[in-house]
Formats: C-alpha cells, structure tokens, sequence
C-alpha cells in the first residue's frame, strides 16, 4: 500500500542546526521512524478491514459482473473461499514471500534501541495488500478466480494506477507456472483481477469504477473464442473521497466512510451495522478505532500544510475553487474552508 507524503519528517531538524542537536538530528529521525510506524499502523488497520469477507464481497460484486445478481451475502458465504493472504506474497518474481510462522520466536532479534518500521518497507520488497480466491458461479467444473485488492492513498502516486494493476495480474498470472499449469498446459491458466481502492481522490474524479480487461475484436470472418478462454486479465479501479460518502454504488459508499476523515468511530459503526448490515467483531471494531485515531487527515498535516499554501497561490492566479482542488488532491469544500480562512486573517 502506498501512502505517499505520510512518511516525510519535517525538513527542519535536519536544517537547522545548533550546537546540542546534530545533523541527520536523532530527534528528527525519531519523528520520521514514528510517522513511518503510525503509517504502517494505518495501513495494517485498512486492510484488516477490508479484508473482512463481507467487506471484500460488496467490492467483488461492484467490481465484476459475473457476481453482479447475486446478494452480498451470498457471495460473502458462497463464493469468497478460505482466509484471505494479507501481505505475505511478493509482487516481483526476485523477492522472497513471507515465511512467518507467528508461533516460532526468531533468534535473530535483537532490540535496535529504536522503534522501527515494517522491515519491508525498509528493504524494498512489495507485496501484494490482500489476496484471495473466489469461485465463479457456475453449474459446471469449478472455476476458480485469483483475486487482488490493494489500497493506495492516492489515485496520482506519480504513474499510472492501470499500468501497475496490469503488471500485478501479469505477475498473478507468470506466477501460476509451476504451480498450476506446466509446461505447455496453458488451458488451466486461472483469471485474475487485481481491485484498486484509492482513498483521497479529488472531487473530480471521485465516486467512480474504471475496468481494464481484455477483449476480442473480430478483424475478418465471424469467428470468435469462448471468452473464458481470453477473459484471463481485469484490472478495476474504484475511487472514492468525500463524494462517494453518498454514491449510489454500495462498495463506493461503504468504503468512503470507512475511510473519511470526517466521521467519527461511532458514525462508521453504525454504517457498518445498520446501513450495510455488517456485523462487526471486537477486531473489527478495534480496527475501525485505530484508523479514526491515525486517519490520513491526521498523520499528513505537512502535506496538507504544503496543499494549503499550493491552494493560495493558485487562488492569486485566478484559478476556481473546482481548478484548485483538482490541483492539490483535495475535496472542493476543503478549499473552500482554507480560502475563506485566509480571507479572516486579511481582514484581520
């Protein structure tokens, strides 16, 4: 998951310098160790969350439409099968997958003096947010689907969000080999679907689901191959923000609140409970907290500092309330706060 900005110490420990503080200065590699930490806290908490099979099922059913008639509870107790893999396979075929047994104590531990981050954040290895199988309704064979869901915290980290789902089904599917299929038997190649869940979107772009797939164009003659045999590869991407806190599509709304900066604990548990008739555990319930505790809103105040001043300078080139939002990857009112803020201190 990649929470972009969230990770940055501020600048001014290792620029101002004085005789009692050094530079790199401790104290400010502490704050970056401990903003790094609450980060990955964050991001753990997400994705217990919604890797909760009754979260996963309202996404599958927004996300393809080979469950698009049944209820969620039917694909939540009928389809999703086993416990979903959180974290524990690598998206590049070079790195190692997780091999942790949490009931064996390692003796190579050793206490650094200093807390720490996930190590593989430190050490560059990716690895896929959540993954699970999910079998296709059908009256025939069983048919299973590989699927992926990631979380990132922003829909523009810097390069395209298709182009890195299309590498992660690409990887899903090399991965299969050896395992799955060998050598030439390419007939039992699984689909996969990797689901993209971006947090913070500008209103622009908020409140939408865009599929990648592939498919068949018939250049000449009136031939066509049975879809399942080239339907192998879909990409979706939802994006949510403050607009799909009240969209029309059930996974768009359910996971903008779950998200939202704005509402409290008690107003996502009762979402949770009576809206989308969820029943929430003690875990999930812990889960839900500890994101309201370190929210995005939260953990990146210089970021939101830096949008803040980004938003006043646009405003003296002219550009609307809607240009400035689009701009600085935030909601329209949010500018419109900061705007009228600025406004107060003038006067003032």
């Amino acid at each position: 998951m990649n929470l972009s900005g969230q990770q940055k110490a501020s600048g001014y420990f290792g620029e101002k310098q004085s005789a009692t503080v050094s530079a790199p200065s401790e104290i400010a590699q502490n704050l970056k160790v401990a903003d790094e930490n609450a980060a990955f806290k964050y991001d753990e908490s997400a994705r217990n969350i919604v890797a909760q099979k009754s979260v996963l099922a309202y996404i599958v059913k927004s996300a393809l439409d080979e469950y698009a008639a049944y209820t969620v509870q039917e694909i939540a107790e009928r389809f999703i099968e086993g416990e979903p893999e959180l974290r524990k396979i690598a998206v590049h075929q070079d790195h190692p997958d997780r091999k942790d047994d949490p009931s064996m104590m390692s003796g190579n531990d050793k206490i650094e003096g200093k807390p720490t981050a996930d190590k593989s954040q430190r050490d560059g290895t990716v690895y896929f947010d959540i993954r699970f199988i999910a079998v296709l309704p059908s009256d025939g064979s069983r048919i299973e689907i590989l699927i992926n869901c990631e979380i990132q915290n922003r829909d523009t980290p810097g390069y395209p969000i298709p182009k890195r789902g299309i590498y992660y089904t690409a990887r899903m599917i090399s991965s299969q080999r050896g395992t799955i299929f060998k050598d030439q038997e390419y007939g039992k190649i699984k689909k996969v679907v990797s689901i993209w869940l971006c947090e913070n979107t500008a209103d622009a772009r908020s409140d939408t689901i865009n599929r990648y797939s592939f498919t068949e164009e018939c250049l000449r003659g009136d031939f066509r191959e049975e879809k399942k045999d080239y339907d192998l590869m879909t990409v979706v991407v939802l994006r949510l923000g403050r607009k799909g806190e009240n969209s029309g599509d059930d996974a768009i709304r359910l996971l903008s609140k779950m998200f939202s900066t704005n509402l409290s604990y008690e107003d996502k548990l009762e979402a949770l409970k009576n809206e989308f008739k969820i029943s929430v555990s003690r875990e999930m319930s812990e889960e839900v907290q500890s994101m309201c505790n370190l929210s995005v809103g939260v953990l990146n105040k210089g970021e939101m500092k830096k949008a803040k001043a980004m938003a006043y300078r646009l405003q003296e080139k002219g550009m609307s309330c809607e240009e400035i939002a689009d701009v600085a990857e935030v909601d329209t009112d949010t500018v419109r706060e900061w705007l009228a803020e600025r406004e107060e201190m003038l006067v003032k």
